[in-house]
């Protein structure tokens, strides 16, 4: 049963007074401390993204509200788990089911037919379709570079590649009598329809370049995620890793079958990455890269621009600049500016917790960051974005840390039109 609507005020202040009871009540469910900060921090979030305001009804009982949402959040999260425990021990399964030799004679005699189809179907194409696809595809050209080489667009380079991989995927179909990708459901799409396609053949030590193009793409997952002001996003990938998006935040995730690409474009993500020795997962954010095999770490991109890494454990090393520098647990780098810079950290990403730490950073970088949670535009005037300031706050408590700036800043806070709050100099 979902709990009755209840005052967003009344909660608010509710979770602040039994932020430490409910730590204990959450961590007794999931048997995890750290876990339990993070879905306290979900419950905040939940209650602050509700479309009522102080003017409803107080609940009668705000505490036993609260406690229900924490509750329901814990048991979705035990769920998710369990779920992907399960999908990982099928996986197990079916790779040890798999067998590790080479294929049979009439295993090796299928794969050599569909690759005499697909070089046909190459042959058949347009010599500019046939260079583009076979530049990009199997030697690794950029499409920038090939266009440039051909003399014609990026998007020219993008319709001839496209229009290959739809002529290797007719010409399989025909072969194996199954009908083409146009034929079926649109939401059956070029990834799930070249992975079925090669997912029934065995790939031996006899396999060619092509072919092994082919089989990168059939594993190709690809997504985008983003996070509004004031939500966190949590989200299993394939190879069984977790990803934690900051609010505000902006990310893209593409694996093949030889590496694990992330692109940070803008906020903060924490990863807890499933060893994979044949696959590297590779970070990316504003110019440095973050390359692992199995650890938890976080990025993030801060007010300033700047780029920060901090490792909760294992190892992971960040490239930036020409400069390649290896992390250990409770180890941090912020890189900005074409420096970089190292140092201890006592909680990495802290901001799963709730939480959120300044070491005399600009005050406009440290407006930008809880700007995430806030649900206003926050800036700060010309005059006093250099002022650097230190602490640690709550998220929950944003409002109070803006309300204090004037006591601890020569700074006034000052409302916009648009509802927005700028700190202007006194």
């Amino acid at each position: 049963m979902n709990p009755p609507a209840a005052s967003t005020s009344a909660l608010l202040s509710a979770f602040e007074t039994h932020y430490t009871e409910l730590i204990r009540y959450i961590a007794r469910r999931t048997g995890n401390l750290e876990e339990a900060r993070g879905l306290a921090h979900d419950t905040w979030l939940r209650i602050a993204e509700r479309q009522g305001g102080a003017q409803d009804a107080t609940p009668a009982d705000p505490r036993a509200y609260l406690f229900t949402v924490s509750h329901n959040l814990a048991m979705n999260h035990l769920r998710r788990d369990q779920w992907m425990a399960g999908y990982l021990a099928e996986c197990g399964q079916a790779d040890a089911a798999s067998p590790a030799q080479a294929p049979d004679v009439a295993d090796t005699a299928m794969y050599r037919q569909a690759l005499a189809v697909v070089e046909q179907a190459l042959a058949g194409l347009a010599p500019r379709a046939r260079d583009a696809y076979l530049a990009c595809g199997l030697h690794g050209e950029k499409q920038a570079d090939t266009a440039a080489r051909l003399g014609v667009s990026l998007n020219t380079v993008e319709r001839d590649i496209g229009q290959a991989t739809r002529c290797i995927e007719d010409a399989l179909h025909a072969w194996r009598h199954t009908p083409p990708a146009h034929a079926r459901p649109k939401a059956a799409g070029r990834r799930r329809s070249l992975a079925a396609l090669l997912g029934v053949f065995a790939v031996g030590a006899t396999g060619t370049a092509l072919w092994q193009h082919l089989q990168r793409e059939a594993r190709r997952f690809q997504t985008a995620l983003s996070t509004l002001r004031g939500q966190r996003l949590q989200r299993s990938l394939p190879d069984g890793s977790e990803l934690t998006l900051d609010a505000a935040s902006r990310i893209e995730v593409d694996y093949d079958a030889a590496q694990r690409r992330v692109r940070l474009l803008d906020g903060a993500a924490f990863f807890a990455v499933r060893r994979d020795a044949d696959r590297p997962f590779i970070v990316q954010a504003r110019g440095v890269q973050v390359t692992v095999l199995g650890t938890r770490f976080g990025v993030e991109i801060d007010g300033g621009q700047g780029v920060l890494v901090q490792v909760e454990s294992g190892r992971v090393r960040v490239d930036a600049w020409g400069r390649t520098q290896e992390l250990g647990a409770g180890q941090g780098l912020r890189a900005h500016g074409g420096r970089t810079q190292l140092s201890d950290v006592a909680r990495p990403a802290a901001w799963r917790q709730g939480e959120i730490a300044f070491d005399a950073v600009p005050l406009a970088d440290a407006l930008a960051r809880v700007e995430r949670y806030a649900p206003t535009p926050l800036r700060a005037a010309p005059g006093v974005a250099g002022l650097r300031i230190s602490g640690k706050l709550r998220v929950a408590d944003a409002g109070d840390w803006l309300a204090s700036l004037p006591r601890v800043l020569p700074v006034r806070l000052k409302t916009l039109p648009d509802g927005g709050v700028e700190v202007a100099a006194r």
